[in-house]
């Protein structure tokens, strides 16, 4: 009887488990993997976790398997490393457009970070057919020639991507939000989705999208091994705008009497109603 009970706790511990363990998700990638989400929802934060992660893996494979040729006097393979189009706060080399055009290789088994893929190359890029090509060519046969090699990518809208890219998206991982408030943890709830031919989704959302989103777990070092606002440089140096209005709160008149617009039509019909 005692057995009996110790088997039924246990079954029931399991079953919980289980059904907890369903709600998360290893972000599972192949050759090429994009990461897609708004702006500020956390895309690169679970870019660069899946990266780091990759390519400590791949590193203590190439390793171990190094560690046996040794004893047998064959040579050695090389040791991936880790490439990225942003600065990171570890040995990373630069992504260059050498690279992207495939004038120079990858060290075989590398993992490869490409963030804000569409400032790199964007769904407009159609005028140099041999850039385009070479795109292609490179996002095809990544996998190949790299020999296991893997490229993350990460952007805001999947239709502002090279046309290269979505040849050969075949999933992607969308980032709905991320929870930051836990300790020493972040969770990324996220959603695995299918790319089609046409540029739309495959998944028709038949009901509110957060009830189908699964967790990732990721830990807040990621975030000491890159910049968040790394592109703030572009502005960083220019002049602070803070001419502050206030406005009565018994004022009546909260009319719009000036348009923010670089459309010129609007500000003619602006200065008509001031001259009026």
């Amino acid at each position: 009887m005692k057995y009996l009970i110790w088997f039924i706790l246990i079954a029931v511990a399991l079953f919980f488990v289980a059904k907890f363990m369903k709600q998360f998700k290893v972000a599972k990638i192949g050759s090429l993997c994009l990461v897609n989400g708004g702006v500020k929802c956390g895309k690169s934060t679970l870019s660069v976790a899946i990266v780091r992660s990759e390519y400590k893996a791949r590193v203590r494979k190439v390793k171990f398997i190094n560690f046996f040729r040794k004893l047998f006097h064959r040579p050695l393979k090389e040791l991936p490393l880790l490439y990225s189009n942003v600065p990171l706060a570890c040995p990373y080399v630069p992504l260059t457009d050498d690279l992207l055009l495939r004038k120079k290789r990858f060290v075989y088994g590398s993992v490869i970070y490409c963030q804000e893929a569409s400032l790199v190359a964007d769904s407009q890029l159609i005028r140099d057919m041999d850039i385009n090509q070479r795109l292609l060519l490179f996002n095809k046969l990544i996998g190949h020639e790299t020999k296991g090699g893997v490229i993350v990518y990460d952007t805001q809208c999947i239709n502002d991507l090279h046309y290269s890219i979505k040849r050969c998206l075949s999933n992607y991982i969308y980032v709905h939000h991320l929870v930051k408030w836990i300790p020493f943890f972040l969770i990324a709830y996220v959603e695995e989705n299918r790319y089609s031919d046409d540029n739309s989704v495959i998944n028709v959302q038949d009901k509110d999208v957060e009830e189908k989103l699964k967790k990732v777990f990721i830990s807040k070092r990621n975030w000491k091994y890159f910049d968040c606002y790394c592109y703030s440089f572009l502005t960083d140096s220019l002049p602070v705008e803070k001419t502050i209005v206030k406005n009565n709160l018994q004022t009546q008149d909260l009319k719009a009497r000036k348009i923010l617009s670089f459309r010129k039509s609007i500000s003619e019909v602006q200065n008509e109603k001031k001259n009026d």
